[in-house]
């Protein structure tokens, strides 16, 4: 920032400087004039290059958009690559729970129907006598629960 306020007050110390030096050297305006035409061809000239600077800018800018179009596109085609693997995700996020589910009511199915075959063993045995209404009880109970378990690995 300095030098650029350093450069802004050297050019505006010599601009004044410039026509004291040219009055001094041509003290005729008519020679003052002849002096100023000498620099027309230079004054097109740098005309001719600020606009070759423009035409050249906008050629740049016109590259940038390019790159910044492929760019975007690769982001929406990564985008919906990260969908699509999120969604593939989530179903099987979905299946594994429903499977846990199905593992944990076995499990309770099968916390039961041992329940009822220790009850069956008590019932049917010489030790504690055999109580025959009390063993079908138990036994059609347990074939109950074998049934349902038959049918949660079925599916149904």
């Amino acid at each position: 920032m300095k030098k650029i306020l350093l450069t802004i007050l050297i050019l505006i110390a010599l601009f004044p400087l410039y026509f004291f030096v040219v009055g001094y050297f041509y003290p005729d305006m008519a020679l003052r004039g002849q002096f100023g035409d000498l620099f027309g061809g230079l004054n097109a000239l740098f005309s001719g290059l600020a606009f070759l600077g423009v035409i050249y800018a906008i050629f740049l800018q016109r590259r940038e958009l390019e790159l910044q179009r492929e760019e975007l596109k690769l982001t929406r085609e990564e985008l919906k690559r990260t969908a699509e693997a999120q969604e593939k995700s989530e179903k099987a996020l979905s299946k594994q729970a429903a499977s846990l589910r199905i593992t944990a009511k076995l499990n309770g199915k099968s916390a039961v129907l041992q329940h009822y075959n220790a009850l069956i063993g008590t019932t049917n045995s010489a030790r504690y006598g055999v109580e025959t209404n009390a063993f079908n009880k138990y036994k059609q109970q347990a074939d109950q629960i074998i049934e349902e378990i038959d049918r949660l690995i079925a599916g149904k």
